[in-house]
C-alpha cells in the first residue's frame, strides 16, 4: 500500500536562554501575497503517543527580506528566550497562507532552550 504525506519539514531549534535569537528561511519561491504566523508552545497532555493539548507561550517577529525570493526572517528577543523554561516540552512551527487561501504548515520542530 502507498503512503501520501504532506508534512513540515522537521528543524528542531535549540539557542541560550536570554540571548536574541533569529535566522532566515530561503523558500525559493515567490511569497509575495502570502501572510505568515510562527509560535512556540508547550505540549500540556499526550495520550497514546499522540499530543493532545497545546498552550503558546511565544510568537516569533516574522520580517520579510526578500518575498520575491522567499526571504524571511524570524526571530525572537532577548526577554523572551529569558522566560522559557528548560523544563519544559517545548515546539514550535512556521505556517503561511497562500493566495487562494491555501495553508500549509512548512518547518516543525522540537525547540530547546538552554544556560549556559
Amino acid at each position: 500500500m502507498a503512503d501520501y504525506a504532506l508534512l513540515p519539514q522537521n528543524l528542531n531549534l535549540s539557542f541560550i536562554r536570554g540571548d536574541e535569537f533569529w535566522f532566515t528561511i530561503d523558500a525559493d519561491i515567490d511569497l509575495t501575497g502570502y501572510t505568515f504566523s510562527s509560535s512556540i508552545y508547550k505540549v500540556t497532555s499526550v495520550a497514546n503517543g499522540v499530543v493532545t493539548g497545546t498552550q503558546e507561550v511565544a510568537q516569533f517577529t516574522i520580517t520579510p527580506v526578500n518575498l520575491a525570493t522567499g526571504q524571511i526572517n524570524l526571530s525572537l528577543q532577548e526577554t523572551q528566550t529569558a522566560a522559557l523554561t528548560t523544563t519544559e516540552k517545548l515546539r514550535w512551527y512556521f505556517r503561511w497562507v497562500g493566495p487562494g487561501v491555501v495553508t500549509r504548515t512548512v518547518l516543525s520542530g522540537n525547540l530547546t532552550p538552554g544556560d549556559a
